[in-house]
């Protein structure tokens, strides 16, 4: 079952889009500690990390814009206003499962659910109490260590974790590294027809960065601090054997701040003075939706529910000479609301053929209202054969410092969100009473009123931001899963996806020309991925991901050229050794992981290094207690 492709959850063989869903057992055990990480093995996902462990680390899906993917943990939108988010802080601490939704999802999500979603669940207690516990050491002066407590008594359930991550970092001075994370979840049933679950996450990071803008290691005091707290809670009951109620809140906020101490650009050279200066922001998101579900003769059920949200957003930057009192220079707060009402209607016209018909109205205080829809089919040819299909539509809203007013911008509260018209083809099938499994789709996703910035000009030179851009990524990705046994897994993917620039708006005066590729996508990007497990003696597990040329721009150099990044195949390996099994399950483990095993030399973003070769060894205890 699947619970992030609709508004109900499905089995993955009705699913009318493409579906991966990642296991956190499986990433513990191949010591994968970064979310980004993980997605790097997605079919059509390419991960953009801006140097070292900590920097900033987008994700771009099947070529849309990194602001185009919706991220949830437990159900709760995390994404700032506008659709950014950062996936640097996001470890893999206390994770059940991944579940990546490859195409658009507006209809189920609203805004920023453009080019997909990924959303995060917490691991669920179940069965006695257990407890996992893990400690590692290695290249870059690394140090990773959690704990994790579950289990369920009677009609209640709970899960608690604890995390840490440090690090030195790749660049010798400034590139310090620090990550604590707590989550826990906790679900009780009260009778056979009620069940209330909530579930919170908080993480606090602080990283160090050397490099300016261009990627030169010229800074030795520059650094960000962030913390989030993301809180979800899910209550449902049935009313009667057809009609089923829920009730969902989510809770998301991030608090910002980076300082630096430097010398000014433009400082006199006989009088240069040092400045400290301090960037300071805050945004939160709050939600609440209800919905009712019917179940209906043939299969058929029927979801109608309402939503509301509001984000608000802070920021300030203040600086002043060191030693001296610093003097705010800018400030900025926004907010919005939005209500949503949907409904999603989920059938079969025979056992064989499944279908999806849903639509979503989008009203928000800040833009236009906005309506979306999917339709979707899927078709069992035959046991081992299935075709899909959809059409769907989706939109991105524009972030509050393109609306509105900042120091360097205008604002233009007459945005339109961005839109996507997309369809998506699949087909999935299965060999050898289903040990191998090939699954290949095509998909085409048209983009239209990008948001593009605006340079300003006098007397004011304030820049500005309009709709004035379309593009699109069409292509194709094809997987293959291998499962002989309960011992041995491989799954391979390959993706081929072409975004492009296909229209300029008359009043565009930019750099971007029609039939441009769209910056740091790969064309090509493929992954591989082999895990055995022999009970009582250990596991081995490789991934190799490959990434291919892809264009970036030289901020070196001005005017800045657009240049070619060259690709590349990285290659990680880890295993485990069991040494000891007591009689209850509980085991101790000996662990190794090593990243990048060949150290190939690359980059995700021009002039900034990225990590080298790094080996990691340790030790995992877990089982029941």
């Amino acid at each position: 079952m699947v619970v992030s492709a609709s508004k109900t959850p499905t089995t993955r063989a009705a699913a009318t889009q493409a579906i991966t869903v990642i296991s956190g057992d499986d990433l513990r055990a191949r010591g994968v500690a970064r979310v980004s990480d993980a997605l790097r093995e997605v079919p059509g996902a390419s991960i953009v990390q801006n140097g070292s462990f900590g920097s900033v680390s987008t994700l771009f899906l099947r070529g849309g814009e990194s602001r185009y993917t919706k991220i949830l943990i437990d159900g709760v939108a995390v994404n700032a206003p506008g659709g950014f988010f950062d996936l640097s802080h996001l470890t893999t601490d206390n994770i059940e499962r991944i579940e990546v939704v490859r195409g658009p999802a507006g209809v189920v999500y609203g805004a920023d659910a453009v080019s997909g979603v990924v959303q995060i669940f917490t691991r669920q207690g179940r069965g006695p109490a257990s407890l996992a516990a893990s400690v590692r050491a290695g290249t870059y002066g690394t140090i990773d260590g959690g704990i994790d407590v579950s289990g369920a008594a009677g009609s209640a359930r709970y899960a608690l974790g604890a995390a840490q991550h440090v690090t030195d970092g790749i660049i010798p001075f400034n590139n310090q590294y620090y990550n604590g994370t707590l989550s826990a979840s906790a679900g009780f049933a009260p009778s056979q027809s009620t069940e209330l679950s909530t579930a919170a996450r908080y993480t606090t990071a602080e990283f160090h960065y050397p490099t300016d803008f261009t990627g030169a290691p010229v800074d030795s005091n520059a650094y960000r601090v962030q913390h989030r707290l993301t809180v979800g809670a899910d209550a449902s009951t049935r009313i009667s054997p057809l009609v089923t109620a829920r009730v969902l809140l989510g809770s998301n906020d991030v608090s910002d701040l980076t300082e630096d101490i430097a010398i000014p650009f433009g400082a006199p050279a006989n009088n240069p003075v040092q400045v400290h200066s301090a960037f300071q922001s805050r945004n939160y998101r709050r939600s609440a939706e209800g919905r009712l579900l019917f179940q209906l003769p043939y299969s058929t059920t029927v979801n109608i529910g309402a939503e509301y949200m509001r984000e608000r957003e802070s920021s300030g930057n203040s600086e002043g000479p060191v030693g001296a009192p610093t003097v705010q220079t800018s400030s900025f707060i926004a907010q919005r609301s939005n209500r949503a009402a949907y409904a999603e209607l989920l059938g079969q016209f025979t056992s064989r053929t499944s279908y999806l018909l849903s639509a979503r109205l989008d009203d928000n205080s800040d833009y236009d209202a906005v309506t979306t829809y999917r339709v979707g089919g899927s078709l069992t040819l035959a046991p081992s054969t299935r075709v899909r299909g959809s059409l769907s539509t989706a939109f991105n809203a524009p972030a509050f410092n393109q609306l509105l007013p900042t120091l360097f911008t205008s604002g233009n509260p007459g945005l339109d969100p961005e839109r996507t018209r997309s369809y998506e083809i699949g087909v999935e099938q299965s060999f050898l009473s289903r040990a191998v499994r090939f699954t290949a789709d095509y998909f085409n996703q048209h983009f239209s009123d990008l948001i593009q910035f605006v340079a300003g000009g006098p007397p004011t030179f304030l820049g500005s931001y309009a709709n004035l851009t379309g593009a699109e990524s069409n292509g194709y990705d094809v997987e293959v899963a291998i499962t002989p046994d309960a011992d041995f897994s491989a799954t391979a993917s390959y993706t081929q996806a072409s975004p492009r620039v296909t229209e300029l708006s008359e009043a565009y005066a930019g750099d971007l020309s029609v039939g441009q590729a769209l910056l740091r996508r790969a064309t090509h990007t493929g992954s591989a991925v082999a895990r055995y497990r022999r009970k009582g003696i250990g596991s081995l597990a490789t991934t190799a991901t490959y990434v291919g040329s892809r264009p970036d721009i030289d901020f070196s150099e001005f005017p800045s050229p657009v240049v070619t990044l060259p690709a590349y195949t990285k290659v990680d390996i880890a295993g485990s050794l069991d040494v000891l099994r007591r009689r209850n399950g509980a085991g101790l483990a000996l662990t190794v992981r090593a990243e990048n095993v060949f150290d190939k030399k690359y980059e995700d973003v021009l002039h900034f290094q990225a990590p080298g070769r790094v080996f990691l060894i340790g030790a995992r205890f877990g089982g029941s207690q």
